[in-house]
């Protein structure tokens, strides 16, 4: 009797459970997405493209929770964006949350925390670019938030929100200029109350009929001037609306 006493006092505790490559992988994910899920199942199955679920037959795939991120990450970009750029109206509000809940941003958002490395793709997603398509990265990461708020609610999607931003505020600027150098160009304009918007001209257009070149020059504010060359007139328009844009930039008036 005493000997199964002491051998029940010093009995040896049963070893944790051993922790698989996926476990680590997930963990350090979700270091980067700062925050750890309570049920990481969910983000299992955000990591999950539909095409894993065809070629597997196993679980869901990440459509659903796609779907709810997509609408959760419009309201906190909204919230975000109103209290960052305190000085803008409704028009540059709506045109920096378009940029920033784009599926190429979402993308590269995803690219720069290293989604890619933990999804779940199937045969088909493989022969035609694999973990790298733009669509399934941005998919991913909407879903990612989908799961972040059925697994914790608000505080949570914030705290991935927050991350989500750290890799793309830095950009968001340089991407709306890029994307549309004419209208952000006129919003200068307006944010700076000049008397008057920019203005294009026509200055020439050369070469044969077939394959001519425009040359259209924009004047803003302060008698600045900048011509862009294209073949067709809108190109050229958009051209020299960004050549304005680099010397408003050398100037620091941006």
């Amino acid at each position: 009797m005493l000997t199964k006493l002491l051998r029940w006092l010093f009995r040896k505790a049963p070893p944790p459970p051993k922790r698989d490559e996926r476990d680590y992988a997930l963990a350090a994910l979700e270091r980067a997405l700062g925050y750890a899920f309570k049920d990481r199942a969910l983000l299992e199955m955000a990591l999950t493209a539909p095409s894993f679920r065809a070629s597997s037959g196993r679980g869901a795939d990440n459509q659903r929770l796609e779907f709810l991120g997509d609408a959760v990450l419009g309201l906190l970009t909204a919230e975000h964006l109103f209290n960052t750029h305190r000085d803008e109206d409704e028009g540059v509000l709506t045109k920096r949350r378009s940029h920033l809940t784009s599926g190429s941003a979402f993308a590269r958002i995803a690219r720069r925390i290293g989604l890619g490395a933990y999804l779940r793709i199937g045969m088909s997603d493989k022969r035609t670019g694999g973990v790298n398509k733009e669509r399934l990265q941005a998919d991913a990461m909407e879903a990612v938030v989908g799961a972040a708020w059925c697994d914790g609610g608000l505080p949570a999607v914030r705290a991935v929100f927050e991350a989500m931003m750290r890799f793309e505020e830095d950009v968001s600027v340089v991407g709306l200029r890029e994307d549309n150098p004419k209208g952000y160009l006129q919003e200068i304009a307006q944010r700076l109350a000049w008397e008057q918007l920019p203005v294009y001209d026509l200055v020439c257009a050369t070469g044969p009929h077939h394959a001519p070149t425009y040359k259209v020059r924009v004047r803003v504010e302060g008698g600045r001037e900048a011509i862009g060359e294209a073949p067709t007139k809108r190109v050229a328009t958009v051209n020299a609306a960004r050549k304005m844009l680099e010397v408003l930039k050398a100037e620091g008036v941006e």
